[in-house]
């Protein structure tokens, strides 16, 4: 990926990539586009830490519902802006991403979204990603990596969320991408109040549902035979959809 980091010298940084950046400086496991990849593990005692109650004990009391803001970007799926309260993504909210393996598609799943994102003047952040990203791939899908910045996958639990609710408060950041497993409906709805705060999207991608999820969109995703033709096929399931009480599953194409 490229992207330029430097604040020139006696200069204020007032562009959202630096005004990202500072808000990350605690994370010091930080990649950001033309370094090298860090290698040191960072610590996990750090102010604004989760608890760990809050980690992994499930509440399930549920939450009060919230209005189910305007929408964004089409998926570039008719089948599946149809069954969306809002006929496309979310403008801002809090998306979960079933999948009980990496991989399968899901990041061509959010192609126009990612393209979409990383064409406005906000960064995208990448949290714990379990695979190395491909820059030429994501550039090749229309999406600029030069305001991207990336977490490591050996960054601890408490570190990772730290930088998700960060991110999420942040005008600065036009879309937040986090892989977390394990985590409570109490987490999530932190979560989910801090995209509200920032009127962000953010996009968890865990291996499965989470209880009473107070989330805006919870998809599941699962992969689905090859199709005659050759093309890779996925079906994509509504668990939920704040406004809307329509569930339902469509199979899409995935771009070569």
């Amino acid at each position: 990926m490229q992207m330029n980091t430097n604040v020139p010298t006696g200069t204020t940084a007032t562009t959202p990539e630096h005004k990202v950046d500072q808000l990350l400086q605690q994370t010091q496991d930080l990649w950001r586009g033309n370094t090298q990849q860090a290698s040191a593990r960072p610590g996990t005692q750090r102010s604004g830490d989760f608890f760990p109650d809050d980690l992994f004990t499930c509440d399930p009391t549920p939450f009060a519902a919230e209005t189910t803001g305007d929408a964004g970007q089409s998926t570039g799926h008719a089948e599946l802006d149809a069954l969306l309260p809002w006929g496309a993504w979310p403008q801002s909210g809090l998306i979960e991403v079933v999948n009980k393996q990496a991989g399968i598609g899901e990041l061509q799943l959010l192609a126009p979204l990612l393209r979409e994102r990383s064409q406005q003047q906000t960064s995208i952040l990448w949290i714990a990603p379990p695979y190395p990203l491909h820059g030429p791939a994501l550039a090749q899908m229309g999406v600029n990596t030069r305001n991207s910045f990336v977490v490591p996958a050996q960054t601890s639990c408490n570190q990772a969320l730290w930088s998700i609710e960060k991110a999420l408060q942040s005008e600065e950041c036009g879309l937040v991408l986090a892989w977390q497993n394990w985590l409570s409906a109490r987490v999530i709805r932190r979560l989910q109040l801090a995209a509200r705060e920032g009127n962000t999207l953010g996009v968890l991608f865990h291996q499965r549902p989470a209880a009473h999820s107070p989330s805006t969109l919870q998809l599941q995703l699962s992969s689905a035979p090859v199709s005659e033709a050759g093309y890779r096929n996925m079906d994509v399931q509504v668990l939920k959809a704040r406004g809307s009480h329509r569930q339902g599953r469509v199979r899409i194409k995935l771009p070569c």
